[in-house]
């Protein structure tokens, strides 16, 4: 047997020990027990022990005692940089007749079966992701972790060894492994055509902002960060913040640009939609550690993060030892961060309004549908508002003797004031929307670009008459279809559409649905992706 499954096989006998409060010193009146992919811990208040596992990813490797004994001292001195009375030193575990005991003292090393790192039990109350899910978080808290942060990173001196850390070669390194480790996952948590698209902007980016890159290593934004900087990870009360809980078994993922370690708490507050108070974080961040530049490269960094925590579930989920129903969940929740890595590729993290118009049967709706799911981002109908302000059902043809009315030109006109006050109210919400309507007259469309203050782009959504025709002449079997169109009304509908060529370039992706959908969403991928760079390399 190996050394790493004898060690495996010796920490699950020593795991049913661990979860009897008798075993501890301080006999506590129960032990919770949790686990992740590299860690089991063991919440014994006032305390809490945390024992790595016997496992070896490449990237991390804890298949030895001594290793492991390694990383716990490691983990103690990193993390006393941004915390001060957390992490307690190093405790051992001996077997002695048979059983098992913690030792607070240093043994002989041929009596130790494993080490682990002992903590003080933190107040939930007090931590970064309480406040959220209280709804009590507040801009004054957000002030002072960016206090406590700019006061990390301005305090360092980096060298040539952690400079490096900045060079697009070496971040690549970290970015190519993520999707080779996910390749896996494919068709589980992440879908082929997400994969390629997040791959894509990936690569692009580095190959189009490399002066970005290099002017972050001149400006000495490479630091010795913390690496794993999200909301569970920070406590604060009224007299601190405290940070803990760094990455000590990797050193490439703690080195880095100052802007990889905050998109993380970013994508976090992104990922639970509070997107403000992430733009808020990211701009307190930029002023005091004037950075400029943070706010255009942290999507970047933001992309990258969201993967990492995608790839994180995927291997939680794919692990034997791990309940199943906390394996379906860990799959469900690495499909929900792909997705969010997805939206940061494609559309970035400012508000935006997405208009998917076209021709009816053209498949706008289709479109719009799908990247309203896949990136959580509320979708407004035409169809939808104006059979609501009639007072119609939603799934049913509207009879003959209400179109008229429904389709008069005072209804459209309101109709389409709707969307566009949709579109405001969600601006100044922070956040993305989608306007799902054929937007068939330039003024309709002018007025839209005209009212709006956020980036709005269009995308036009094409097909040939005959499989227009084909798709309308297919509504006559479907049920619970929202639009009122038909093949009857092709011609009229046609003949209203007014070609687009009144919208810049910049803000309009036309694109072809006369294919399979997965093809239709990989140009439009792409296409989107396109924008997005181009847009970072021109603000």
């Amino acid at each position: 047997m190996s050394e790493q499954a004898l060690e495996s096989s010796l920490l699950d006998k020593l795991i049913d020990y661990l979860e009897k409060p008798d075993f501890y010193p301080h006999k506590p009146e129960h032990v919770e027990h949790i686990q992740t992919h590299i860690s089991h811990v063991f919440i014994a208040a006032p305390y809490v022990y945390k024992f790595k596992k016997p496992v070896d990813f490449g990237f991390l490797d804890y298949s030895t005692l001594k290793k492991r004994k390694k990383y716990c001292h490691r983990e103690i001195t990193l993390n006393r940089r941004l915390s001060d009375d957390i992490y307690l030193g190093v405790v051992s575990v001996v077997e002695q007749d048979g059983t098992f005991k913690i030792i607070e003292e240093e043994p002989t090393p041929n009596q130790v079966v494993e080490y682990a790192v002992k903590m003080n039990l933190l107040p939930e109350e007090y931590f970064l992701h309480t406040y959220l899910e209280d709804d009590s978080l507040t801009y004054d808290q957000l002030e002072r972790v960016a206090d406590k942060l700019a006061e990390f990173y301005n305090s360092q001196e980096p060298d040539e060894e952690i400079l490096q850390w900045g060079e697009v070669e070496n971040i690549k390194v970290n970015t190519d492994e993520n999707f080779e480790q996910t390749e896996d996952f494919i068709g589980d948590t992440i879908a082929q055509n997400s994969f390629d698209a997040i791959q894509y902007f990936t690569n692009e980016y580095f190959d189009r902002q490399q002066p970005l890159f290099e002017q972050r290593i001149e400006d000495k934004r490479i630091v010795d960060g913390h690496g794993d900087l999200h909301l569970e990870h920070i406590h604060i009360t009224p007299d601190k913040v405290q940070i803990y809980d760094c990455i000590e078994f990797n050193e490439r993922f703690r080195y880095g640009d100052l802007a990889v370690d905050l998109a993380f708490l970013a994508m976090d507050l992104d990922f639970n939609n509070r997107w403000q108070e992430e733009r808020y974080f990211i701009n307190q961040m930029a002023k005091k550690l004037e950075d400029p530049d943070l706010p255009e490269i942290i999507n970047f960094y933001k992309c990258y993060r969201a993967y990492v925590k995608g790839k994180v579930k995927s291997l939680q989920s794919g692990e034997e030892e791990v309940p199943q129903e906390e394996r379906k969940e860990a799959a469900q929740t690495a499909r929900r961060y792909f997705n969010l890595a997805l939206r940061y590729a494609l559309l970035g993290s400012h508000p935006r309004v997405l208009v998917v118009m076209g021709r009816v049967g053209s498949g706008k709706s289709t479109i719009a549908r799908h990247l309203a799911q896949k990136l959580n981002i509320k979708r407004y109908s035409s169809d939808r508002i104006r059979k609501k302000m009639a007072g119609l059902p939603l799934r049913e043809r509207s009879p003959e003797s209400k179109r008229d009315e429904l389709y008069s030109r005072e209804m459209s006109e309101q109709t389409y004031q709707k969307l566009t006050d949709n579109a405001l109210q969600a601006i100044k919400n922070g956040e993305s929307v989608i306007l799902d309507a054929t937007y068939s007259e330039k003024p309709a469309r002018n007025r839209l670009l005209e009212t709006v203050d956020a980036p709005v782009l269009f995308v036009e959504t094409q097909a040939p008459n005959s499989t227009i025709k084909e798709r309308l002449a297919d509504r006559e079997s479907q049920n619970e279809v929202v639009s009122d169109a038909r093949l009857e009304d092709f011609d009229t509908l046609s003949n209203t559409f007014e070609e687009v060529t009144d919208i810049p370039e910049s803000k309009l992706v036309k694109v072809s649905t006369d294919c399979t959908v997965e093809q239709t969403k990989r140009q439009l991928y792409q296409a989107f992706i396109d924008i997005n760079i181009k847009n970072g390399l021109d603000r």
